[in-house]
């Protein structure tokens, strides 16, 4: 079935091509009864305008392009929630495009979005190579790194505060009275990560400024799954490790640490203080309960979103550079009153 076309409408409504596509933009200056009538042909002749040939004619669309490096992650799902109503207000449609921890596909989806001339592009990188970034710089397409950001990067971001996300909790389970620690992470794939790193530092430099040796504390590469949680504190358990407090990379770790914790016959928030990172919506269901930083997600979106237009709009390149404050949320998971007593007397 062939489609109808511009000429079609055109001929039926008689008018003109021009005239047709003006009918399509609200606000344009044709009479409203020029408008009905080209609609109505349309809709005769089942016609929609071809976004794509506008696009590629103009040289930039009302798109955004939202990027992240894992699409499952519940974070970014949540975020890109809050980015999509916030660019639907204002006009524009957002993509949402994950690079799966792939440094060519990243590559690739830059080269897509800007192929489909995204107007700004909002992104949580995979951090492998700082030159995925120069496509973009090339075209002077405004852009912003959301949630994390490496050392390397330069450019405008709105991201999380993990130093201070490792000293809270570590601060957190010391006055727990917690002594054998762990700091349970991503895997060795990812332990590169710049959140990762900067949790670990500063959780392993707040203890130490409270007294304990970085000897006392346990680097564990586990993962971000339930799955990988619970087998890495299995595994620490069969080499005769024994930990009264654990902070773990993300909620999902730190749910797969406290099923094994009571598997094991410690119980989560009495023998064992156990704390999350990201306060997913399940972590404080009563079953659940577990403590974790919160991570303000909205915050985030809103002031990247409100920067990124204030931008496509100036035709400029946005400047902010800002991280927001964590949040340590409290829960059964981790609240060992009876054991600070104890430690502290």
């Amino acid at each position: 079935m062939n489609r109808s076309t511009i000429k079609d409408v055109a001929s039926l409504a008689g008018v003109s091509d021009t005239t047709v596509s003006l009918a399509f933009q609200s606000g344009s200056r044709i009479s409203s009864a020029t408008r009905e009538r080209v609609l109505s042909a349309a809709a005769q002749l089942s016609y929609t305008p071809n976004l794509a040939a506008k696009h590629l004619r103009n040289g930039s669309s009302n798109t955004l392009g939202f990027l992240v490096n894992d699409i499952t992650n519940p974070f970014y799902s949540r975020m890109f929630r809050k980015l999509e109503g916030l660019a639907l207000h204002h006009g524009y449609t957002l993509l949402f495009v994950g690079s799966n921890w792939s440094l060519e596909k990243e590559q690739y989806l830059f080269e897509q979005l800007i192929q489909m001339r995204v107007c700004g592009v909002l992104m949580c990188l995979c951090e492998k190579s700082s030159q995925v970034l120069q496509p973009l710089t090339r075209h002077r397409i405004p852009y912003i790194a959301v949630d994390s950001h490496p050392d390397w990067y330069a450019g405008a971001y709105v991201g999380n505060d993990f130093r201070m996300a490792g000293e809270l909790a570590a601060r957190h389970l010391y006055e727990q009275g917690c002594r054998r620690l762990a700091y349970f992470s991503a895997d060795r794939s990812l332990s590169y990560l710049s959140p990762f790193v900067k949790m670990r530092e500063h959780f392993l430099a707040s203890l130490q400024e409270l007294g304990l040796a970085e000897r006392q504390v346990d680097l564990v590469e586990a993962g971000l799954s339930i799955e990988a949680g619970r087998l890495a504190f299995k595994q620490a358990a069969a080499k005769g490790r024994r930990y009264d407090g654990v902070f773990c990379a993300n909620d999902l770790c730190a749910m797969g640490v406290m099923e094994a914790a009571e598997e094991l016959g410690q119980s989560p928030g009495k023998q064992i203080a156990i704390v999350g990172i990201d306060d997913m919506e399940v972590s404080s269901f009563a079953r659940v309960s577990l403590s974790s930083i919160r991570q303000p997600y909205e915050q985030i979106a809103e002031k990247a979103m409100r920067e990124l237009l204030r931008a496509i709009q100036s035709k400029t390149m946005p400047k902010i550079q800002l991280c927001l404050p964590a949040e340590l949320v409290v829960r059964n998971s981790s609240q060992l009153a009876n054991r600070r007593k104890t430690v502290n007397a």
